[in-house]
């Protein structure tokens, strides 16, 4: 089933387990009566019609084939103590609320009810800025919260899109957890995206934005990757995901058509296995703005960079060879 909520409430901040974060899509789900049948360019006109809305789930949809009761209703117990706030750019309005109250669950029963705040779903109905779709099994299978969040921001996205580092982890609920945006990324950004790309929810790969040495935002690459396209069998699934983020790189922010990635096929082909691949080409794109240099520049550089890594893997003795070609292999696994 597929479930569209605001985009407010996609980057609400809130920090949340997997259980609650299931409990919140059932929410969502609770509310999707409403929206059948109406067109995007409807939903900005949809008024909330709940006030504070009783809502009973199964508990065999949120524990996803175990049989510990208690795992929900330890859940919703912090639903009722986690705090939901969103801020309204239009509306200049900040908003806080608890997300539920008065949970109720009969033994045996095999269903567990409570009051959500009319708040919730008056951010839920906000489409001033925008919506998401995503698939409600998916967000179900899923088995973190952070993977559950990020398959929510980028299910449907066909362009980049870019968060600050700042912006991410508030919206994770982990601005106080991380100093480093190292371990950020190590620890919430990339087991999120190996639990997705496991899962066959989503492709994506992202890429670190630097200020000077800092990196202060990350760029996301939402791909759809193609049963055909499973013939490219030297690349892998992930060398294929990181050409299209390529591909995406360079029509969105360099100015190429489709057709001028096709006839430049094999090299961005072969530069999507190099290590770092996004990274470099960000780079290569910054050296051409500078020098004011136009596609031919970045195709060539491009070519360059493969050549010139490939000539310095060529001098080392086999061994090493094959090691460094695992240790590539290793790196864009991970990417």
């Amino acid at each position: 089933m597929e479930l569209v909520q605001s985009f407010l409430l996609s980057v609400t901040r809130v920090k949340l387990s997997v259980y609650e974060q299931r409990i919140i899509t059932k929410i969502v789900e609770h509310g999707q009566d409403i929206l059948k049948g109406l067109s995007s360019l409807q939903y900005k006109h949809v008024k909330n019609p709940y006030g504070n809305e009783t809502v009973t789930v199964e508990m065999r949809y949120l524990l996803n084939g175990t049989k510990d009761y208690r795992k929900v209703l330890d859940a919703c117990k912090t639903l009722m103590n986690r705090q939901f706030e969103f801020y309204d750019p239009v509306k200049r309005t900040y908003y806080a609320d608890t997300i539920i109250h008065n949970v109720h669950h009969t033994e045996r029963s095999g269903k567990v009810s409570f009051m959500v705040s009319r708040i919730f779903f008056e951010v839920m109905y906000n489409f001033t800025l925008g919506y998401k779709r995503y698939d409600l099994e998916n967000a179900l299978t899923l088995p973190t919260p952070f993977a559950v969040r990020l398959y929510v921001l980028l299910d449907g996205q066909d362009k980049p899109i870019t968060w600050s580092v700042e912006e991410l982890k508030k919206m994770f609920g982990v601005q106080d957890k991380y100093k480093q945006t190292a371990d950020f990324i190590k620890k919430v950004i990339e087991p999120a995206r190996k639990a997705i790309m496991e899962h066959g929810c989503n492709h994506f790969t992202y890429s670190r934005v630097y200020e000077g040495q800092k990196v202060t935002h990350i760029r996301f690459f939402p791909v759809k990757v193609q049963k055909t396209e499973s013939a490219w069998k030297e690349m892998g699934k992930d060398g294929i995901v990181t050409y299209k983020a390529l591909r995406m790189y360079l029509v969105e922010y360099c100015g190429f058509t489709h057709k001028e990635c096709d006839s430049n096929l094999r090299v961005l082909q072969q530069f999507a296995t190099m290590p770092q691949a996004m990274e470099q080409l960000q780079v290569i794109d910054h050296r051409a703005r500078k020098k004011n240099a136009g596609k031919a520049y970045i195709i060539g550089a491009m070519k360059s960079t493969i050549k010139e890594f490939n000539e310095s893997v060529s001098k080392l003795p086999r061994k090493l060879r094959e090691q460094v070609k695992e240790f590539q292999q290793m790196v864009n696994e991970q990417k």
